[in-house]
């Protein structure tokens, strides 16, 4: 019945078809796409059994020290629960410029999500062992293995594994934040790259694909419990929980190495892979980047701010970033260096739902205005506001949900999207939009994405900046002359892109042909234009 309802309310609330997708469609998705989901969900199931077996393996000893000694007690519980309320997405990208883009970064923010529900279990059960039986063992002489072994450790085996149950439940949270934060697969990043490309149905899918692995590792956990427990000698009840121990060990150990296999040449993209970046897997899938000595392997991210931290800390060697905001950091005091471009043109805008009268800018006033970056982004957008006497009734933050608050009818118009992208997303879903370009509004021209790296004394010189935008060029060049091979190359490079996916994508890559760079001349003259009219109106400072 609540299947029903569900299926019904999706299929005609116009206001869930951008956040609740019925029933069947997420059936209808995870049918088709089986392959793609399977693969996702092994890397994932990976890093949440990695996860629970690094926890143990810390958190046994550190449990039995706590018990031991009353002074490691007092100093260890603090910092455990200090760790405890450390937001893991906040560690996750730490973990990415300490262990690269691999494995490790990932498994270590889920095992210290699990780590201190589980200590504290095993403490407390080591603690529950009653006195008179650890006296009762001593008198007989029992050496502290013995009594650890055949009382402390099976009186403990409940809490145990009640910890073990905890962390087999969590394990996915996790591991989901570890790949927000910098993972190349795994169920977690497909369901934030499908939520912000506006395929709900996939999202949904991968959260169900999540949701069964978390409850069949604790139920798993759960049928371990009885069944030791079942054993009347306590020494075999430890053999078998080792025996248990081990099969994960040898699940986890079996996977293909800890760090993949890493080029020469790193590149980190600004946002998640779209139309904006085909060039770039042209040059890699066509072999153009390796025929001017460049091996390059890309990297995507979660949060546009991310680019340019790898970028110093040596992670990568390139990124893909926006012209205001490298401004900003240069004048910021940042060594970095524009050598290439990859838009030629500005993107952003003022982007509007179609059919509400607005004809002019103006027409904006008094109308809610949604942004998604802060600091420069809202300086922006007040400077824009300013020279085209737009008054809006309120701002507000809608962060990264571009779409979902302008199809909703949450704000009236939204600053930080690109037009060429995510109007026609709202176009498939069926939100038909129009805008202004920051161009129209008295911006000068700039281009909207470049290949930022380190200054060539830091790193980057001369040749190699040269081959870089030589086979930048290249592949641009080849993206406008077979645009639809492009297009098929790009997908290849990303085969999560749904069937919904691909058809907006593709209407955005015909706009986005046109505004790739004509050439890979960074006119500082035109760059200095810019940055003058972004301290004149106050958007960075002097």
């Amino acid at each position: 019945m609540i299947f029903v309802v569900w299926e019904v309310t999706a299929r005609y609330a116009y206001s869930l078809a951008f956040v609740l997708p019925p029933p069947s469609s997420i059936i209808h998705e995870l049918i088709y796409s089986k392959v793609n989901f399977g693969e996702h969900s092994i890397v994932t199931l990976k890093e949440m059994v990695g996860g629970i077996l690094i926890s143990l393996s810390i958190a046994f000893p550190f449990a039995w020290m706590m018990y031991l000694f009353r002074t490691a007690r007092y100093i260890l519980q603090p910092m455990f629960l200090i760790v405890q309320c450390i937001p893991i997405f906040t560690l996750a990208p730490i973990m990415v410029i300490w262990f690269g883009w691999s494995y490790l970064s990932i498994v270590i923010p889920t095992a210290l999500m699990i780590f201190f529900p589980l200590t504290m279990t095993i403490y407390e059960g080591l603690k529950s062992t009653p006195k008179e039986l650890i006296d009762y063992f001593q008198v007989n002489n029992a050496t502290p293995w013995q009594i650890f072994t055949k009382l402390q450790l099976p009186w403990a085996f409940p809490q145990l594994c009640a910890g073990l149950r905890i962390s087999a439940a969590i394990a996915g949270i996790g591991a989901v934040a570890g790949e927000w934060a910098g993972g190349q697969d795994g169920l977690g990043l497909l369901m934030l790259e499908s939520r912000r490309s506006a395929d709900i149905d996939t999202c949904f899918a991968a959260l169900f694909c999540l949701t069964m692995m978390s409850v069949t590792l604790f139920l798993l956990t759960v049928v371990c419990e009885k069944s030791l427990l079942r054993w009347k000698s306590k020494k075999v009840m430890a053999v078998g929980l080792g025996t248990w121990m081990a099969l994960f060990s040898i699940f986890v150990v079996g996977w293909d190495g800890g760090f993949p296999a890493q080029k020469e040449y790193t590149l980190v993209l600004d946002w998640l892979p779209n139309p904006n970046h085909i060039p770039l897997y042209v040059g890699i899938e066509k072999g153009i980047f390796e025929k001017y000595g460049i091996p390059l392997e890309v990297y995507k991210v979660t949060d546009p701010s991310d680019p340019l931290g790898y970028l110093s800390s040596g992670k990568a060697d390139w990124a893909v970033y926006y012209t205001p905001e490298t401004t900003q950091a240069i004048r910021a005091g940042a060594k970095l260096e524009p050598i290439a471009k990859l838009i030629g043109v500005p993107l952003r805008g003022l982007i509007y739902r179609q059919g509400e009268g607005i004809q002019k800018p103006s027409d904006l006033s008094g109308k809610v205005a949604g942004y998604s970056i802060d600091g420069t982004g809202t300086r922006s957008l007040d400077a824009l506001h300013a020279e085209n006497g737009i008054y809006p009734h309120k701002m507000v933050n809608i962060h990264f949900d571009l779409v979902t608050s302008l199809g909703l009818k949450k704000v009236d118009y939204t600053y930080g999207a690109f037009w060429n992208i995510e109007c026609e997303q709202l176009k498939m879903l069926g939100v038909p939009t129009a805008y202004f370009t920051v161009e129209e509004l008295g911006v000068p021209t700039y281009p909207e994405l470049v290949i930022v790296a380190k200054p060539s004394g830091d790193g980057v010189d001369g040749q190699l900046k040269e081959r870089m935008q030589r086979a930048m060029q290249e592949s641009i060049n080849f993206c406008c002359e077979y645009p639809e091979e492009a297009f098929q190359l790009y997908l290849e490079a990303n085969p999560d892109k749904s069937e919904s996916t691909q058809g907006w994508e593709r209407e955005a890559w015909k706009h986005t042909v046109p505004l790739l760079a004509s050439d890979q001349v960074i006119d500082m003259e035109a760059w200095d234009v810019f940055e003058r009219w972004m301290v004149e109106h106050q958007v960075i400072g002097e």
